[in-house]
């Protein structure tokens, strides 16, 4: 009889183990789900698609157009010092998405028609450039003032035919109005 109370001890304490076990495996497979699910970044929408379809919840501007140039293939460049935290959830043109996910920030793009899909623009190149200080402003410089044209004796000669054509047209004698002046 003793040796059944060892075997079923040692059973429980087995149990307790892979319970233990068992519940550690699933709060760390928690927090992980946790942490993917605070930066999920989707991107779907084939290369020649119309339109893609982004969505990502609490993700960094940088991740989410590293995923875009992964999937749809273009070099991106991320130079920012401002990495904001994107929420979108959106079906658009790639160059629009390109633009509205990045719209707090100066972004530059390069891109050409795509010859495997007709009518439609690729992008090549993204980049997301520093803003520009402002307490670095260049002042710009006044324009010159514009001096007054002088007509050459050629203009001057026509501009008096004219005149004289449209006084003549009215009953005017030219020579008469050159004699008054």
């Amino acid at each position: 009889m003793p040796l059944m109370v060892i075997d079923f001890t040692h059973r429980i304490r087995a149990v307790r183990r892979r319970a233990a076990i068992g519940a550690s495996l699933g709060l760390a497979l928690l927090a992980n789900g946790q942490a993917t699910m605070a930066d999920e970044i989707r991107v779907t929408g084939g290369h020649c698609a119309s339109e893609v379809r982004l969505v990502a919840r609490d993700a960094h501007l940088s991740a989410v157009l590293k995923r875009l140039a992964q999937t749809l293939d273009f070099q991106l460049r991320f130079e920012s010092e401002n990495d904001p935290l994107v929420n979108i959830d959106t079906a658009r043109p790639l160059n629009d998405l390109v633009v509205r996910v990045a719209s707090t920030q100066n972004v530059s793009m390069t891109q050409m028609r795509d010859p495997l899909c007709p009518d439609r623009q690729r992008i090549l190149q993204v980049w997301v450039l520093p803003k520009g200080q402002e307490s670095q402003t260049v002042a710009a410089a006044p324009a010159p003032q514009a001096l007054p044209l002088q007509p050459t004796p050629e203009q001057a000669r026509l501009a008096q035919e004219g005149i004289d054509m449209v006084l003549r047209a009215h009953g005017v004698d030219p020579a008469s109005q050159a004699a008054s002046k």
